[in-house]
């Protein structure tokens, strides 16, 4: 896809140690710089997985991964969180933090073992908070917030990481059209501002909005990639869920229908 990429995986295989089946196999892939990259597949099919290897969080069992010209199991972990930045599809919320304060845990891998936030990392979280709208609630609980807030505020967690990369773990999957409406018009300033971005996805409608290159995946390998235009087609999208796809354009909109 690029010649300097950001990310790349290379003839990666992984497999959890319960399961005999690989759930990656001699995986690649490349992620080019200051695109937005949607990944879908079936569930199963190593999505969620790629994420984890790419953040350190799993080790593949062979193969490499690298970031910029530099092999992923280089870095150390707040080097890695320096660098790359992850918005979970889900995450529950153990403790009463305030908005504030849950998102200034993205400054950690800036921060020493006993260091505490600085006027600095306060400025950038309320800056975060200021992007996803939820300015004005930074007092408030993170416990007594919308599943669409929470969403939101994930997302300025990962922002105050200040990383070159994004990812997000199928970030529309539980929000309402309100929130998801707000959550891409986000993503698409970021986009602007130069972020390079990988989210995945099942919902094709959303990678045609703001993604410009994407991968489909299937047991644990690569079936198509490409641009949105090339690859988002009825055909493929048909063959990737073994349901009927089809493909058309409304308002110059591209939307899928199946049955």
């Amino acid at each position: 896809m690029s010649e300097n990429p950001i990310l790349q995986f290379d003839q990666v295989c992984f497999s959890y140690p319960a399961r005999s089946n690989l759930v990656l196999s001699q995986f690649s892939l490349e992620f080019s710089r200051g695109r937005v990259t949607a990944i879908l597949g079936p569930n199963g099919t190593g999505k969620t997985t790629m994420l984890m290897l790419a953040l350190g969080w799993l080790v593949p069992g062979s193969g490499q991964i690298w970031f910029g010209e530099k092999q992923l199991i280089d870095f150390s972990r707040s080097e890695l969180g320096q660098r790359i930045a992850l918005v979970p599809q889900f995450e529950p919320s153990f403790f009463d933090f305030s908005l504030l304060d849950f998102v200034l845990l993205g400054r950690a891998p800036y921060l020493g073992r006993f260091s505490v936030p600085g006027p600095e990392d306060y400025a950038i979280a309320r800056t975060a908070l200021e992007k996803v709208g939820l300015f004005e609630k930074a007092d408030a609980s993170v416990m007594q917030i919308s599943g669409g807030e929470h969403q939101l505020v994930l997302l300025a967690r990962a922002l105050t990481q200040q990383t070159d990369l994004l990812m997000l773990d199928e970030p529309t999957s539980h929000l309402d059209i309100k929130n998801k409406s707000r959550l891409i018009g986000i993503l698409r300033e970021l986009v602007k501002e130069g972020k390079t971005i990988l989210f995945t996805t099942h919902e094709p409608d959303v990678a045609a909005m703001i993604a410009d290159q994407v991968v489909m995946v299937r047991m644990g390998q690569v079936a198509y990639k490409g641009k949105v235009e090339e690859v988002m087609t009825g055909n493929n999208l048909s063959d990737i869920y073994q349901v009927r796809v089809e493909a058309e354009k409304v308002r110059s909109r591209r939307v899928f229908f199946w049955d």
